[in-house]
């Protein structure tokens, strides 16, 4: 599996892709709208998320997956919907077209987390939970995926929530860079 596999608006992946090693996996969620919806997450990611998980509960951080693996038609349908309640204008800065969505790739995971017995499905930049995930995901292999001041970037408003796994090696140089993954692919092509 190519961990590094870019998914974005302009890198849209086929209706037919469905990844290799997706696990089912049993997190709390958040209020869904799907009560279909089955969270799978790519079985190294999820190992990985485990140990963050471990090691965010030892500082008192309850953090979950809310939202992982989607196929392409669950995609459609949440774009579909966004749509039709908010118009096409705010569904495409605010929702991923069918392909283009990284949850498709079983490596992408939307946090969230639980304070006070209370689950917190609302979560923004200044929750300590985020900011101890903004400081610590590239540990285990995972990135903010969609970090703020790079929207025209990645194409995507910011998502404090959002992160995906490349792995440990490639997660570190993107920390420690401070750039997206697309800045990432940008910096291969010039050095080749």
């Amino acid at each position: 599996m190519d961990y590094t596999i870019l998914v974005n608006n302009k890198n849209l992946l086929l209706p037919d892709y469905i990844p290799e090693d997706l696990i089912e996996i049993y997190e709390p969620m958040g209020s869904k709208l799907d009560k279909t919806y089955i969270n799978r997450l790519n079985i190294k990611a999820y190992k990985a998320f485990k140990e963050m998980q471990k090691d965010a509960l030892k500082e008192g951080y309850e953090i979950f997956i809310d939202s992982s693996y989607r196929t392409y038609e669950y995609q459609k349908r949440i774009f579909d919907q966004t749509v039709k309640e908010k118009g096409l204008k705010h569904a495409l800065k605010y929702v991923a077209l069918p392909g283009g969505s990284e949850h498709q790739t079983g490596l992408a995971i939307d946090i969230i987390f639980k304070r006070n017995n209370k689950m917190i499905e609302e979560q923004t930049e200044n929750d300590p939970e985020i900011k101890w995930l903004f400081s610590h995901a590239h540990i285990y292999g995972f990135i903010l995926r969609y970090p703020k001041g790079k929207e025209k970037i990645t194409g995507f408003n910011f998502e404090p929530w959002h992160f995906r796994f490349v792995g440990q090696e490639l997660a570190k140089k993107i920390y420690i860079q401070n750039i997206t993954l697309e800045e990432y692919y940008t910096l291969q092509k010039r050095a080749q």
